[in-house]
């Protein structure tokens, strides 16, 4: 996505879906969903929530359910991505998708879209991970649970999909005002801009890096 393509239009008018994926393990070409959380965002405000478990068609491993908590009774009946692709593609209609390390995520309903012979969703994305990267570079660990302590916010279902998908939300939101009232960031296409610039931090890296070689 080319920054021109973004539209400039206010931050506070934009409709984002904020979603999370759990997953039988990391890679999106040889593992598959196994529950998604979409949390709605209109005018800076949680205005929705769908959850749904997802049959992946095989066994959970089996560290993974120690890691979610999701079990293969859980998913036993739930339906199949191929049955859930059009509520999600309506679910999450034009509106601007959101993630906190959106690449995972991204690529995930990428490959499931992909299994259902759908082209890949081609919405306008941001993600927090990389807001955070340079909002807080002071911040050690920018992962969703420093990030949700950092910023006070409550998490108690942690690695379940809406229960992430929420406090994503809160967090997004709490960043998008920050930005406005700090930067004065006000539009979508400037918020775009503003996460995909490399952190002060990179920089002073990268010129040591190319300073040493140089030498």
């Amino acid at each position: 996505m080319n920054k021109e393509n973004v539209p400039c239009v206010p931050i506070s008018e934009t409709e984002f879906s904020v979603l999370d994926v759990e997953t039988t393990g990391l890679s999106s070409r040889e593992n598959h969903v196994i529950e998604i959380g979409i949390v709605k965002v209109k005018n800076l405000k949680i205005a929705g929530k769908f959850q749904s478990f997802v049959n992946p068609g095989c066994k959970i491993p089996h560290f993974i359910t120690q890691f979610t908590g999701i079990t293969n009774e859980d998913i036993a009946n739930a339906p199949f991505f191929s049955e859930l692709a059009d509520k999600i593609e309506k679910i999450i209609g034009d509106s601007v998708i959101s993630a906190h390390n959106l690449s995972f995520d991204d690529s995930f309903l990428k490959y499931e879209f992909f299994r259902t012979g759908r082209e890949p969703l081609s919405n306008h994305k941001i993600c927090t991970l990389k807001i955070a990267r340079r909002l807080y570079p002071s911040l050690k660990s920018k992962s969703l649970s420093s990030i949700t302590q950092y910023l006070r916010l409550k998490n108690s279902n942690a690695h379940r999909a809406l229960a992430d998908a929420e406090v994503t939300a809160l967090a997004l939101i709490k960043m998008i005002k920050k930005l406005k009232k700090d930067e004065g960031i006000e539009t979508l296409d400037e918020l775009y801009s503003y996460q995909n610039q490399v952190s002060k931090r990179i920089t002073k890296i990268k010129k040591s890096l190319n300073n040493d070689v140089s030498s």
